[in-house]
């Protein structure tokens, strides 16, 4: 960023690209000046002084020709000074190298010609529309994201609610611990959504107190959860399993023998995430929205990771799978 902000100061852009165009023309011409039996003091001089007008006509091309009339889209007008401009400066260098002493540099007129302004102006603006349509991608991402992940918040709260008001009327005395356990829930989905990343082993925990919340009402439910790898190092986006563990929940629920498992194993910087769970064949008096997999799909490609997600439902089985390489890790 530090050198996106130097290259966007008009000043001390020009002043890092007129030196580098110095030292290219000193590159190009040295063995001319060396050949005419000068020397290395010489060519620096004689470059210095050929050079410095150029840096007056890039100056006036810039002010007076480039900001007012090619980024102002007035291109006719454009096109009509550009031609004036290069027309003087090409007759401007042809008196003025003879009489500074630079008529045998045939190649510093050239350079001169060549990279007064014009290539380095159309390069810059070529890279300033590269930034600002980076910059705005940047925004819609941040933008996209942050509804993404505010639109889990609802999905999970309008669930819980329903399930404590069942459990209030059947179940009271529960009804304490179960707001408690929700208290910490909620408080970990606002924390995590102001991040863009946390470790594997929080987003673990959160999974493990939603499971048990749903496991109080649903005492029928079996669930085997199998972890292995380094937990504590690795970094995920938050709420990223909660989409599928919750999906799980709620058409597990319907089957005779609920049971939900999940195995998730890491490896180096990679993940490897397994859920299956019960589910009717059919008959399903659940309407999928298919909101979940599609905000964790459309988060996958946002963050730019390399995954792979796949879901498969055979008989009373449904099981999704997904795979993530190089995830950051924590500094």
């Amino acid at each position: 960023m530090k050198m996106l902000k130097i290259y966007q100061n008009f000043f001390l852009r020009n002043v890092i690209v007129n030196a580098i165009i110095y030292l290219i023309i000193i590159a190009c011409v040295y063995d001319e000046i060396k050949l005419s039996g000068k020397d290395s003091n010489y060519a620096f001089t004689i470059v210095a002084l050929g050079y410095f007008p150029c840096i007056i006509w890039i100056t006036i091309f810039n002010i007076f020709i480039i900001k007012p009339f090619l980024f102002k889209k007035r291109f006719k007008m454009f096109f009509t000074l550009f031609i004036l401009y290069w027309g003087s400066f090409f007759f401007f260098m042809n008196w003025y190298f003879p009489l500074a002493g630079l008529g045998d540099l045939k190649t510093l007129q050239i350079l001169s010609l060549i990279i007064n302004g014009t290539f380095f102006y159309f390069l810059h603006i070529a890279i300033m529309r590269k930034v600002s349509q980076t910059n705005k991608d940047i925004i819609n991402f941040k933008s996209e994201l942050s509804f993404l992940k505010q639109q889990l918040n609802p999905h999970f709260l309008l669930n819980a609610m329903n399930n404590l008001y069942g459990e209030s009327l059947t179940e009271p005395d529960k009804l304490p611990e179960r707001i408690l356990n929700l208290s910490d829930m909620l408080r970990y989905q606002i924390e995590a959504c102001k991040k863009d990343y946390v470790l594997v082993d929080e987003e673990l925990d959160f999974i493990k107190k939603y499971i048990d919340y749903y496991s109080f009402r649903n005492e029928r439910l079996t669930v085997n959860q199998n972890y292995e790898g380094a937990f504590d190092s690795i970094e995920i986006p938050p709420l990223f399993f909660l989409p599928l563990v919750e999906n799980a929940v709620k058409f597990s629920a319907e089957t005779t023998e609920p049971f939900i498992n999940i195995d998730l194993k890491i490896k180096c910087k990679g993940l490897s995430f397994t859920l299956k769970n019960s589910c009717l064949d059919s008959g399903s008096r659940l309407s999928s929205t298919g909101i979940g997999i599609e905000n964790l799909k459309r988060r996958l490609e946002v963050y730019g990771l390399k995954h792979e997600l796949t879901c498969k439902k055979e008989r009373n089985t449904f099981s999704v799978k997904l795979n993530i390489w190089h995830l950051p890790t924590a500094v």
